[in-house]
């Protein structure tokens, strides 16, 4: 078995050991010299080449998203196949020599995060219980890692089948001539991302600092990966405590959109940069390349029917403008990430939906309203509708709602379909997995969802070429 690292992979692994901290700068590496001093690993942990994931295709999949006549010449310039790939709905997004940045930022992190975990217990300086912080550290992170990579190339969670359902391998090593290396099964890498996680969670230190996962980070992580996978029991235990530890951090809270302000145009015009908003437990986040190019030009649009749920009061509705008036095509111009690593309005929303699954009903709205008081003009406007408190399920389908409206054409409404096909609250929105091209007011192309099975992809061409005897997806 070839490596699965590819040669980006190597070039960065470089870069880890290159660009840590001053005085491990001038370190010269031979033969098989490892960093030596326990403030080597702290730089590898803070580096910032491992709070973003570049520019991510899987945001293009959203079912609140349509297109007109120009959008796939925008999308096949300047997001180089892979976004038009996205937005097809091809299973096959990184065709040819396309890089992926959901399978190679992520193995990349991993490498650094396996050679912390294996070797920062035997560093100079630094006490014990430092050292095991570091190293929990790391194995949350790589555990986190590949579960990033796993959204995007691996089926969901599904009892009956995840013990044979492929996943993506596990990695374990700080080894790029690595052989053996195999797919593991869907059930074998929860199993070993659930482990690693609870296993160091509680050595995470409560300080803060969105660059690292420190306390309230880890425990929103393992809550993610059990609500991901169903669990919601579990989920709510861990989001519940992820939310206590957030809310006693001074300076970490979330934004009040009733205090922000509008350009001329009626929108937005900046978003606090995720390194610097109150709203960030941990950076793991996209950049804007994958909504609208530097023009201002977008890529696509929010369909008409979505646009149209920002209703009276709803201040999100700032983060939209329309782009030609009297189309109803309105484009997403503000919040120019989504990150990944951890957020309080993503924390908020997915504790309200455990909630209402298998917690406290009033929890669930009560979290919500919270939320939604700094989203909208006024409280009364922000309160949850009555019809929405009829029942668990159109409380659930009004949260999943809210995340789109929250997240529009960040992806969100791509993992809550790829996690809940089979759940009864999204029945209605399966066929709204399409994405109309309109010309002049009308509709003279669909592209649609053949099959959940196409949001898992094919795995690149360029990993693939390593590992030819790997069943592709």
């Amino acid at each position: 078995m070839k490596k699965i690292y590819s040669i980006v992979l190597v070039a960065l692994a470089t870069l880890m050991f290159s660009s840590c901290v001053k005085d491990f700068l001038d370190i010269q590496p031979r033969g098989k010299e490892v960093p030596a001093k326990i403030e080597h690993y702290e730089g590898m942990l803070s580096h910032t080449v491992f709070s973003s994931l570049q520019t991510l295709s899987y945001p293009h999949e959203g079912d609140e998203l349509c297109g007109d006549a120009s959008t796939m010449n925008r999308l096949l310039s300047i997001e180089k196949d892979c976004g038009l790939n996205a937005f097809k709905y091809e299973k096959a997004v990184y065709t040819d020599n396309l890089v992926s940045n959901e399978w190679n930022k992520c193995y990349s992190a991993i490498y650094t995060y396996n050679f912390v975990a294996d070797n920062v217990m035997d560093s100079e300086g630094g006490t014990e219980q430092h050292k095991k912080e570091l190293r929990d550290e790391a194995r949350m992170r790589r555990a986190y890692s590949l579960f990033t990579a796993s959204l995007f190339f691996s089926p969901a969670y599904n009892e009956a089948t995840a013990a044979t359902d492929l996943s993506i391998p596990i990695v374990t090593k700080a080894d790029v001539t690595a052989s053996g290396l195999t797919r593991n099964t869907v059930k074998e890498v929860y199993d070993f991302i659930i482990k690693e996680m609870t296993e160091s969670v509680n050595d995470l230190p409560d300080k803060y600092n969105v660059l690292r996962v420190y306390s309230a980070a880890g425990w929103y992580m393992l809550g993610r990966v059990y609500w991901y996978k169903g669990d919601y029991a579990n989920a709510l235990a861990a989001l519940r405590t992820s939310l206590e530890k957030a809310n006693s951090i001074n300076g970490v809270g979330l934004l009040n959109f009733r205090s922000m302000s509008v350009n001329a145009k009626g929108y937005y015009a900046s978003f606090v940069a995720p390194e610097k908003s109150s709203e960030t437990l941990s950076t793991m986040y996209y950049t804007a390349s994958s909504l609208t190019s530097a023009t201002g030009i977008p890529y696509h649009y929010l369909k008409p029917e979505y646009a149209a749920k920002y209703v009276a009061g709803d201040l999100r509705k700032n983060l939209i403008t329309e782009y030609t008036a009297g189309t109803g095509l309105y484009r997403p111009v503000t919040r120019a990430y989504t990150n990944l690593g951890g957020e309080l309005p993503e924390l908020y929303m997915m504790l309200a939906e455990c909630e209402a699954r298998v917690g406290s009903f009033d929890n669930a709205v009560t979290l919500m309203e919270d939320y939604r008081k700094t989203r909208f003009a006024d409280d009364a406007s922000a309160a949850v509708p009555a019809e929405a408190k009829a029942d668990k399920n159109s409380l659930v389908k009004f949260i999943l709602m809210e995340r789109v409206l929250e997240y529009p054409a960040r992806g969100a409404s791509v993992i809550d379909m790829k996690r809940l096909w089979n759940d009864p609250v999204v029945a209605d929105r399966k066929a709204q997995m399409t994405h109309p091209i309109y010309e002049a007011g009308a509709v003279t192309e669909t592209f649609s969802l053949a099959d959940i099975s196409d949001l898992t992809w094919k795995i690149p061409s360029t990993v693939m070429s390593f590992h030819s005897d790997w069943q592709n997806n």
